[in-house]
């Protein structure tokens, strides 16, 4: 059997595929909420194309995607650290980066599930709603998709490294919940997205296809998109990337001296 379908059985008593789609059900119907009423009102300039809703998407997941994450990784941690399944699996002879890798990608995956399916109710809403087809619904649709999946990875990373290194589930999801605020605040208060690249969080917003509504272009007959938008896709798998390397090599000197 391989490590990772050990490591969902793990949490088959824990029933945390139902916690997840639980979740994936409420930001989903919250976001289908936020979309319909916005159609509703009568939409003027961008908010009355199919891309708003991909924008709506981007803007909750801005807020939501790192508190989610943050909440899945103290679950995924904490199982072996309350029942010393992680312990019992080194004895057997499972390396602690295999462990770090196993949980990654488990949790990039269920992070992901729950990321795609408040997309495809962003798009189905919007289609249903009325709003209209335009040249960047095509343009950016798979670069959300990509650029969605890299943050999640590298979110993933760092918390469940803060999971392991407080053997705690309450200072990783705060330091999740901290890290959210303050991209989300530099992003869109100060209207400084750039300072996402310095935070696994901020990733989705500083390597956004569709530039921030603002009341000079939200008039327009289309969304601005940014230039070169793959090269910021690139930009942050890189960071990512870095994100999971450090994350990696924390955890195993912690368990080396241990």
């Amino acid at each position: 059997m391989s490590t990772l379908a050990l490591e969902i059985r793990k949490h088959y008593k824990s029933k945390l595929l139902v916690f997840v789609l639980g979740i994936a059900f409420i930001e989903a119907v919250w976001l289908a909420g936020v979309i319909m009423v916005s159609a509703s009102r009568s939409p003027q300039g961008v908010q009355a194309l199919k891309t708003f809703s991909l924008y709506n998407y981007m803007s909750m997941q801005w807020l939501l995607l790192g508190p989610t994450i943050a909440f899945l990784a103290s679950r995924i941690a904490g199982v072996d650290q309350e029942g010393r399944m992680g312990q019992v699996f080194r004895a057997l002879g499972e390396s602690p980066r295999r462990q770090f890798m196993t949980k990654l990608a488990l949790l990039t995956g269920l992070g992901t599930l729950i990321s795609m399916i408040m997309l495809i109710s962003a798009a189905f809403v919007g289609t249903q709603a009325g709003l209209l087809d335009s040249p960047s619904y095509a343009a950016v649709f798979w670069l959300i998709i990509a650029l969605t999946i890299v943050s999640v990875f590298a979110i993933s990373a760092v918390q469940l490294a803060l999971s392991n290194l407080f053997d705690g589930s309450s200072a990783g999801v705060i330091i999740g919940v901290v890290g959210t605020l303050i991209t989300s605040l530099a992003g869109i208060a100060l209207k400084m997205p750039v300072i996402g690249w310095l935070l696994p969080w901020g990733l989705l917003m500083a390597g956004s296809p569709l530039e921030t509504l603002t009341p000079g272009n939200s008039a327009g007959v289309d969304f601005v998109l940014a230039s070169n938008p793959w090269l910021l896709v690139a930009l942050a798998a890189a960071v990512a990337l870095a994100w999971a390397l450090v994350s990696a090599r924390l955890i195993i000197r912690k368990e080396e001296n241990a």
